[in-house]
């Protein structure tokens, strides 16, 4: 009888710590850890701190900046023209993120509903436009320096804009180091547009009206980011 209890009592230690481990297991947050790393995506480049809290629930805190400059051929009417585009995006967010499958033991563990606000610093495109060839009025031609440039600025306030998105957090490459993908959406203000020319095209802010009413509803902006970060206490 004495050896009975012994192995019934060891058996019982056994369970209650078999379920302890469980219990561990699925209480552990799998998609936030503390972590600090560096972001890069449509938005520019940024750094995140991320933290949990619970076992379901995390945040993210992090600030992303975009100086972005390019050239862009196209066409005005039957004229083909040449466009430098600049771009300026600089944001601050604050992200709650909810881990809806958290004790699943494949990689849907990682998935999070991220729901927050950004802070736009600024958000602002310009383009200034010129013709690509030279235009000949009888026996004078001008060159498009000398016709002129077009600068066409579109402006979203500068203030808290909601976002939404889905990621997968915390995917592990090592002990100390994690994968973020996240993809989502700010929803910013109607846009403001502001038309001038010079030389020649002097007068072309009669098209400003025009141009602000056909980008009305240019409103979301997506963001496709991908990060990696360093968490605090290793696996």
């Amino acid at each position: 009888m004495k050896s009975k209890t012994i192995l019934l009592t060891f058996a019982l230690l056994n369970l209650l710590s078999a379920h302890a481990q469980q219990t561990a297991h699925f209480n552990e947050n799998p998609a936030y850890k503390p972590a600090f790393g560096g972001l890069i995506g449509t938005t520019g480049v940024g750094v995140a701190f991320y933290h949990p809290l619970g076992s379901q629930f995390g945040v993210e805190v992090g600030a992303e900046f975009m100086p972005y400059n390019m050239q862009v051929v196209g066409t005005y009417g039957d004229y083909p023209t040449r466009s430098t585009a600049r771009a300026r995006l600089h944001n601050a967010h604050l992200l709650f993120g909810w881990v809806p499958f958290h004790g699943v033991k494949n990689g849907f563990r990682h998935l999070t509903i991220n729901l927050g606000v950004g802070y736009l610093f600024k958000a602002e495109g310009t383009l200034a436009t010129q013709l690509r060839d030279p235009q000949s009025y009888g026996d004078i031609e001008l060159q498009p320096e000398e016709i002129g440039t077009m600068y066409t600025t579109v402006n979203w306030k500068e203030g808290v804009v909601p976002y939404a998105g889905l990621g997968f957090s915390d995917m592990r490459i090592d002990e100390h180091f994690g994968l973020n993908i996240a993809l989502g959406a700010y929803f910013l203000s109607q846009p403001s547009v502001a038309v001038s020319g010079t030389a020649m095209l002097d007068g072309n802010e009669i098209n400003q009206g025009v141009i602000e009413h056909n980008i009305q509803n240019y409103r979301y902006l997506p963001n496709l980011k991908l990060g990696i970060a360093y968490r605090f206490n290793a696996y």
